[in-house]
């Protein structure tokens, strides 16, 4: 689906190109395949949990160290996989043999290999008859990046499929297919302007491909007129054809600059359609018909643009056919939305419901749950005993699996234990991690800091020195860096997320006066952050909760308790100054019932 311009009159939101029978065959199963039960959204529940042989001598055994609100996932039967893999096949085969064309609209074909991040997103309501197909982005394990207006108003988690690692179109014989567990597209999405196009959808399970990392915020100079881009897609391979590419296809455009586009698409159109800033254009202008166009077309909706190995644009809208004299493809700025999108992909949180939520310890090891709803806070949930020797626990997808992992210190045998669901057996159990100390002073685990893609450790030694330890994507980290030497003495660092709005993940240090500074990330791994930024003072708190986006508006937050047992969210505002909170919210009182918060 890609969305089309009209060249007379008010625009429309796009129609389907490919008619729904073509489809159906394939798609009707790939959505029965993505259905899940029931209750997996509302109430989901724990994979069965057993003790692991190497449990922390303190902590509770992995049955009572499991969370209750894990999501459990049921496959499919082996019938119906059969069905769907028989259907794709059969689809596939009649589209390969009908349309093997080597080109989008000029472009050249490729193979998934150079393109492993690439996943063909396959919609079929069997109620309505409509169907859909888009492209998209692997940006996580189980995170695709694609268009808005592929996925708002659809029922991705009852009608949709996505399909990885194939280069033939529907080809799941060497493709995966999964189904897709929750959708989310910018709130502010206009369908008639196409401002703000830009979507994630979380899959079922995550998947062992090769992901592709996000341009941001200061990251537009790949956005440069004259760059060379590359935009991927199985879409329509002419502009007055009616068919999907059979192979994967790929098509190097120069990038535009925005006066030039906003002036050809003004004059094609008849109006000023263009939107600079979250917009762009890339390739030549079209000639008018198939010979003398490179363009993505019908069906590369939602399908990366690439630059320097990271996604500047999805493939959002153009003219109707694709090839109208003088018109250029108009892609999402990629970079103008990673502070919304960015959240969505590192969005793993207790009730999977996008809202980072709490934890609380009692004196005598009963472990509590609170969900976030937003500005307040659901009722505590029991979630068991046994941790009482727990000296701090921070909550982190260290292996981006969309479980929330625990990183706890046991005050019994000082070393550092990973909570953590095993995908061999589907059960929660302990590990060691081996490679960072567990005698710092401080610990953060705030997300990606080197510009990889997998959440990295920060560490304050006793004399102020300050570690960074990369983040390999397995629960463990490569060597440490010494980043600060001897100048964050007696701080207290915490933080998850972005906070300034550029995507990157930031830091927050408070120090012992009660000043706090922010630490705006770079991702460069030896001078991981910006010069601070003095955010607050008084902050003479006992406990900082720092876990990402709890509002769900997509900016990182903080909650604090002061010494009366009063909870307090600050919600963030992506201003990096004194403006750094808005005005705090009473989340409520009597936490002081609680010696440890996470």
């Amino acid at each position: 689906m890609i969305r089309i311009r009209a060249l007379r009159g008010r625009l429309r939101r796009p129609a389907t190109a490919f008619p729904a029978a073509a489809l159906a065959l394939a798609l009707s199963c790939a959505g029965v395949l993505a259905a899940q039960p029931a209750t997996a959204a509302d109430s989901p529940t724990p994979p069965a949990s057993t003790t692991a042989a190497d449990s922390p001598p303190g902590l509770p055994s992995a049955t009572a160290a499991a969370l209750t609100t894990t999501p459990q996932h049921t496959a499919p039967d082996k019938e119906l996989r059969s069905r769907v893999v028989d259907a794709a096949r059969t689809q596939a085969t009649a589209k390969k043999t009908a349309t093997k064309t080597p080109y989008i609209i000029g472009g050249t074909e490729t193979t998934i290999s150079s393109a492993p991040w690439m996943v063909q997103l396959a919609y079929y309501d069997d109620t309505s008859g409509d169907g859909y197909f888009c492209g998209g982005t692997l940006v996580a394990p189980n995170k695709v990046l694609t268009a808005a207006h592929c996925v708002a108003g659809l029922d991705w988690t009852k009608n949709g499929a996505v399909l990885a690692g194939a280069t033939g179109l529907y080809d799941d014989t060497s493709g995966t297919v999964t189904g897709v567990l929750h959708q989310w597209n910018h709130p502010r999405f206009n369908a008639t302007t196409a401002q703000n196009d830009i979507a994630v959808l979380t899959l079922d399970r995550p998947l062992d491909q090769q992901w592709m990392r996000l341009a941001y915020l200061n990251d537009l100079g790949y956005v440069t007129p004259g760059a060379q881009a590359t935009v991927y897609g199985w879409g329509l391979t002419s502009g007055t054809g009616t068919e999907l590419s059979a192979n994967l296809k790929k098509a190097t455009l120069p990038i535009v600059d925005d006066a030039t586009c906003d002036s050809a698409m003004k004059s094609v159109l008849g109006d000023d359609e263009f939107i600079e800033g979250s917009m762009f254009c890339a390739g030549t202008p079209a000639s008018g018909a198939d010979e003398g166009t490179t363009s993505p077309c019908n069906g590369d909706s939602g399908g990366p643009v690439i630059v320097g190995n990271k996604v500047i644009g999805i493939v959002s809208w153009g003219v109707a056919g694709c090839t109208a004299k003088g018109a250029y493809p108009v892609f999402t700025k990629v970079g103008s939305y990673a502070w919304a999108a960015q959240p969505r992909i590192d969005d793993t949180d207790l009730s999977y419901d996008g809202r980072a939520d709490l934890l609380g310890r009692t004196p005598s090891g009963g472990l509590f749950q609170q969900d976030s709803k937003g500005t307040s806070l659901a009722q505590r949930a029991y979630q068991g005993n046994g941790w009482q020797t727990a000296s701090w626990v921070l909550q982190a997808d260290l292996d981006r699996d969309y479980y929330q992992d625990l990183i706890v210190r046991d005050a019994t045998d000082g070393k550092l234990w990973r909570d953590y669901v095993d995908h061999a057996t589907g059960e929660y159990t302990w590990k060691q991690i081996s490679s960072v100390w567990g005698g710092y002073k401080s610990y953060a685990i705030p997300g990606d800091l080197t510009g990889d893609a997998r959440p990295d450790l920060v560490a304050v030694d006793a004399d102020g020195s300050v570690y960074l330890y990369p983040g390999k994507g397995n629960g463990e980290f490569y060597g440490k860096v010494k980043v600060v030497d001897k100048a964050w003495k007696n701080v207290r660092i915490f933080g998850h997320g972005d906070l300034t709005g550029d995507g990157r993940a930031d830091l927050l240090v408070r120090n012992s006066s009660g000043v706090l500074y922010l630490y705006a990330g770079t991702q460069v791994e030896h001078t991981p952050w910006k010069p601070r930024v003095q955010a607050r003072t008084g902050w003479n708190f006992t406990s900082y909760v720092a876990n990402g986006d709890v509002t769900g508006d997509g900016i990182a937050d903080v909650i604090t308790r002061d010494s009366g047992g009063t909870l307090w969210l600050y919600p963030g505002t992506n201003k990096a100054t004194t403006a750094l909170f808005g005005t705090r919210i009473k989340l409520g009182t009597g936490y002081n019932q609680y010696n440890l918060l996470f």
